[in-house]
């Protein structure tokens, strides 16, 4: 019996080895695979006429050849089923379905407003699955902002949504009926960098998202580091004394000095601009709303709005100096919508970090944006399930 189990096991290892192989690798031949993974050719040419029999992968056409027959390429078949990969914002809901190589089916931004209750979450997310979805549902990943229990599906603390201790996980897979796993927000945007991102080839590097809110994670020795369920809370680290009241009750944090929600507050502390005051009256609390006064302040009163913006580059910079001088990273990821008005800050904050990091720490830091947008908030879910139900070995 023992024999039986280890031959089951080394089966399941050599399986998920070679499908995450192909996933990464997107088109590979036969030989290829054993020459990258280190199994036999003979293994290789039997686990894949069983993966292909069980239509998780395929093959595409031939491989340029060096000499004989033309090798046959595989990638993983598109067909065998979908991923919902979700993320919660201020206000709204990013929403995408991807098939098994990562691809994008179809995606959609909901906007729900100031109620962001579970249950009416969930019906928004399950209706979307019901009206998009044309495949078998492989599984799910929700992103969240704030600190998770990603191993029992359970959003902790998000201060932005007004949630704590909320069993996410467990509601939507009640009503989905398939796998859901719950991440936090910037880690979700950091995987998909891992996976098929500017962090793939990293060792060690930070990810800071700028925006409503900001956040962080870290990437050690290649691999996220998520602590117990809570690491790379950067927004809630204190720049002022006695600062703005922050959503998570403290003063002076990150966020509630250099969030969107605080870019607005002082541009209309400052301005005169009758339009902007008028504007700001009617305010409504969403994301694209802040986005929105931003946009509008830049062109009304450019002036107050500058001078908002040189403050905002200093404190962005004052964080990016220090999260340096804690973790000295090869490689600094900056994401979020905030760039969007990086020509306003961006160049600043970093020539900051870089001049006042301890020794040149600074300088020795490769500084990069996100390229993915939006949908690199929704794909690293996507590319968890794929991890998790594809490629996670279980003994």
């Amino acid at each position: 019996m023992p024999l039986t189990g280890s031959k089951e096991l080394m089966r399941s290892i050599n399986e998920k080895m070679i499908l995450r192989e192909i996933f990464l690798s997107q088109k590979i031949d036969r030989a290829s695979l054993a020459r990258k993974t280190g199994i036999s050719a003979a293994t290789v040419t039997k686990i894949v006429t069983e993966l292909i029999d069980e239509g998780l992968i395929m093959e595409v056409g031939e491989s340029t050849s060096t000499g004989g027959r033309k090798p046959i390429l595989l990638c993983m078949n598109p067909a065998y089923g979908n991923i919902l990969g979700v993320k919660i914002g201020l206000g709204y809901l990013q929403l995408v379905i991807a098939n098994l190589t990562g691809a994008v089916v179809t995606k959609q931004r909901i906007n729900f407003g100031e109620n962001s209750e579970p249950v009416k979450i969930s019906k928004l997310i399950k209706q979307f699955v019901e009206d998009q979805n044309r495949n078998h549902l492989v599984g799910a990943s929700v992103a969240v902002s704030g600190s998770v229990d990603s191993t029992n599906g359970v959003v902790l603390d998000s201060f932005i949504l007004g949630w704590k201790n909320v069993k996410l996980g467990e509601m939507l897979s009640k009503q989905l009926k398939v796998p859901v796993y719950i991440m936090n927000d910037v880690d979700s945007f950091t995987t998909t960098h891992l996976w098929k991102g500017k962090l793939t080839n990293c060792k060690d590097a930070l990810v800071i998202t700028l925006g409503v809110g900001i956040g962080g994670s870290l990437v050690v020795d290649g691999n996220l580091y998520t602590g117990n369920g809570g690491a790379g809370e950067v927004g809630h680290m204190t720049v002022r004394e006695n600062g703005n009241r922050c959503n998570c009750g403290n003063l002076g944090c990150l966020e509630a000095e250099a969030g969107f929600g605080a870019l607005v507050t002082k541009i209309y502390a400052k301005t005169k601009n009758q339009e902007l005051l008028a504007t700001y009256k009617n305010f409504q609390n969403t994301e694209m709303s802040e986005m929105d006064f931003i946009k509008l302040a830049l062109k009304e009163d450019s002036k107050v709005t500058g001078e908002v913006f040189e403050e905002y580059a200093m404190l962005v910079g004052i964080a990016l100096k220090n999260l340096i001088n804690i973790f000295a990273p090869e490689y600094l990821l900056i994401g979020g919508e905030a760039l969007e008005f990086s020509e306003h800050f961006l160049e600043k904050s970093i020539n900051y970090a870089k001049k006042n990091a301890f020794g040149n720490l600074g300088k020795r830091v490769t500084f990069d944006v996100d390229n993915f947008g939006e949908e690199a908030w929704t794909l690293g879910g996507v590319y968890k399930v794929i991890q998790e139900e594809m490629f996670a070995i279980t003994a």
